[in-house]
């Protein structure tokens, strides 16, 4: 009987925990021992290394090595090549993580993955979910659940840490390379979030590319061109962040590099640092403040700032976030391993659902039935909210394109919920629904993130519509189509995502990454 373990996928750090037959959360260790593995790939001739030895290495073929891959997640048009010409999909890169990570946990464990709950940024659109999703089917993971990370990091506080009084919780996640700020009200059993915002082009990676930019511009002041030497550029991608990691304790960092077979030193002190990544900060208050007005909530209603995600270390960010709420943020739980280990306590709650659906007659689709579940000290039921609007792209009185909402942002999931319209002439005989993610009504700031064509019955008159669009438990959107004039549902449509992969692309990089000789060293 095989195992069944939270992972946090994440842009610089991935990191696995497992609830053991005591109920007791986890950290599963990679191969090499260490309680997180970087995300990094690093395709070596026949070879294709993962994590730490991967990072290692990217300085000798920085054009082999790729890293902070998360950010592309749901991106259709960008694929990474390597020097021989392979071109691999933010997936398939994602899924050769993952594999390696499946395979560590196996070892570890003495027993087979069965399945795994997988975490994604709040902030992450629809598309981004479901690439995140099948990258664990090309890794050849059952995919039971996926859950955002600031949810799962407070599920690990309120076990480990909760008590029977409500809070109030405001959870900051910075990580490498996304921001997600999510308020959450707890009680005794519950855990309902109220509200999310943040960017998920916003993480540690921001504030080591403006340490990048300044040593490259203070290069080419001296004669040096680092961004036309991969190697040199690459080597300072990682002493950038080392840079910053030394100055969370010291008032400067030295960067020493070689480019063009000449030595050069820039010396980045703490002030700097500050000017540099200021605004980068202030986007942060934005979305905390954004996040407490869409939850209908003020700073002096908080009981706790909890900090998530390894950016959090430095002092600045703490700092800021006092200045800003007058409130001392917490560090209660494992910035690197909360996220991890609130989806390994996840994993027990959807295989719980899911045995209650079969004793009920219902169908499961999970793959869960035979899964054995550890007692815990405490159980929270969660409900989590959409993160962003989801509606349909259609014609105004002037004949122009608007975007209209009809399942609004910060909606309690799985939500359904439903639009009216009309046909646009007599005699129509389909429909093409574009549908849409973002809050706006002009299409130039949303996103079309899926489009499905569907056929109705001609009428000489202009025919009412109802379009209805469900959020699951990831998520994951669901469109139905019902003929008014009629009374005919049309049923559920099947939506054509302009961001993912197909089911032909998904069994063929399955095949490709199930052949690869992937480890860790």
């Amino acid at each position: 009987m095989g195992k069944y373990i939270g992972i946090d996928l994440g842009t610089t750090f991935s990191c696995m925990a497992y609830i053991d037959d005591s109920g007791q959360p986890v950290i599963i260790p990679n191969r090499e021992g260490k309680n997180i593995t970087p995300s990094t790939v690093l395709f070596d001739g026949k070879n294709t290394i993962v994590g730490e030895e991967a990072k290692n290495q990217s300085i000798l073929e920085p054009a082999n090595f790729e890293q902070f891959i998360k950010r592309h997640m749901g991106e259709r048009d960008y694929m990474f090549s390597t020097v021989d010409g392979e071109k691999y999909s933010p997936e398939a890169i994602s899924a050769i993580i993952l594999a390696k990570m499946k395979a560590d946990a196996e070892e570890y464990l003495g027993d087979s993955v069965d399945g795994a709950v997988i975490t994604v940024p709040a902030y992450f659109n629809e598309a981004q979910r479901k690439s995140t999703m099948d990258a664990g089917t090309i890794a050849g993971l059952n995919v039971i659940a996926i859950i955002n990370e600031p949810t799962a990091a407070a599920l690990a506080f309120g076990i480990s840490k909760g008590n029977d009084k409500q809070q109030t919780i405001m959870v900051y996640d910075l990580g490498g390379g996304t921001f997600d700020v999510t308020i959450l009200r707890f009680d005794k059993e519950n855990i309902i979030v109220l509200s999310t915002a943040g960017d998920r082009k916003l993480g540690g990676y921001d504030f080591d590319e403006r340490i990048i930019n300044a040593v490259i511009e203070d290069a080419l002041d001296k004669g040096l061109n680092i961004q036309a030497d991969d190697i040199a550029r690459q080597d300072l991608q990682l002493k950038a962040e080392e840079a910053k990691k030394t100055l969370s304790a010291r008032e400067k960092a030295n960067i020493v590099l070689n480019s063009g077979g000449k030595p050069y030193k820039y010396t980045l002190t703490r002030e700097k640092f500050v000017d540099l990544i200021e605004p980068l900060l202030f986007k942060t208050v934005g979305s905390m403040e954004t996040a407490c007005d869409e939850a209908g909530v003020e700073y002096s209603d908080l009981d706790k700032i909890l900090l998530v995600g390894g950016s959090t270390r430095m002092p600045l960010v703490r700092e800021s976030i006092e200045e800003e709420t007058g409130i001392t943020p917490s560090s209660e739980v494992h910035p690197d391993e909360a996220v991890a280990i609130g989806a390994a306590f996840h994993v027990l709650d959807v295989i719980k659902c899911e045995k209650e659906k079969v004793v009920r007659g219902e169908t499961s689709d999970k793959k869960v039935a035979n899964a054995t579940i550890p007692e815990v000290k405490k159980q929270y039921t969660f409900t989590d909210v959409t993160s962003h609007g989801i509606g349909i792209v259609v014609s105004n009185r002037n004949n122009e394109e608007i975007n209209s909402v009809i399942l609004p942002k910060n909606t309690q999931v799985p939500a359904a919920y439903t639009g009216q319209y009309t046909t646009t002439v007599p005699y129509q005989e389909s429909l093409k629904i574009q549908v849409t993610q973002g809050e706006e009504e002009d299409l130039r700031y949303v996103t079309v993130i899926g489009t499905a064509d569907i056929e109705i019955a001609p009428r000489e008159k202009i025919v009412e519509i109802e379009v209805s669009i469900s959020c699951d438990e990831n998520s994951i959107i669901h469109v139905r189509v019902y003929d008014l004039d009629l009374q005919r549902d049309l049923g559920e449509i099947y939506i054509e995502r302009v961001a993912n992969l197909n089911e032909e692309e998904i069994r063929q990089s399955q095949q490709r990454i199930s052949k690869l000789d992937i480890s860790g060293e």
